[in-house]
């Protein structure tokens, strides 16, 4: 049995735990210098997922991706998501050419994890590996910085993690799916 004073006790303990269990991907260890050149290629087939991982530059920044060459959707908006939210920046083929970039201030400019893409011929976007936690799972972070020349150059204007996951089924995937279920629920229902 669990006295009053426990109630409190068990409360903390559950907000701390949820704490720990986001691990916020790093930040970028040497802001005021450009970071490194990155490239993506797809590694697998399948939907191209972005999770929200934080940073909130002064402009207002949308997410995306180059798929071979052609600008997706945008999506994930630095100021009013939450830390796990995710977008689908299209579908993957495995061997597909990856560009991440940002979209600011509603097209006012926008910022390509391939240098030779930005007008300012700077790296707007930084790499690295990320664990994941219980809302985001593994993958690799990027990072962006969202003011023309570099800014700051500090990468702590949007961030996301993206991962390749299972294809959305097609209509008729569904369909056999969906088929095979009924089948499966008439047999039980005759024994």
């Amino acid at each position: 049995m669990r006295t009053r004073a426990q109630g409190p006790i068990l409360m903390a303990a559950a907000a701390l735990l949820s704490l720990a269990a986001q691990a916020n991907p790093d930040v970028y260890p040497t802001p005021g210098t450009q970071a490194p050149a990155s490239s993506f290629t797809a590694s697998a087939s399948g939907q191209l997922v972005a999770y929200y991982t934080g940073e909130r530059g002064g402009y207002t920044n949308l997410v995306g991706a180059r798929i071979n060459g052609v600008d997706g959707p945008i999506g994930l908006n630095n100021q009013t998501s939450a830390y796990g939210d995710k977008f689908v920046l299209g579908t993957v083929s495995a061997g597909d050419s990856l560009v991440f970039f940002i979209d600011v201030n509603a097209g006012a400019a926008r910022y390509y994890s391939d240098t030779s893409l930005n007008s300012d011929g700077v790296n707007h976007a930084w790499a690295a590996a990320f664990a994941g936690d219980a809302k985001v799972p593994a993958g690799t972070n990027i990072a962006f910085e969202d003011l023309a020349n570099g800014g700051d150059l500090n990468y702590r204007d949007h961030s996301i993690v993206y991962q390749i996951g299972a294809a959305v089924p097609e209509p008729a995937s569904w369909a056999l799916l969906l088929a095979g279920a009924g089948i499966v629920a008439l047999r039980r229902r005759g024994r």
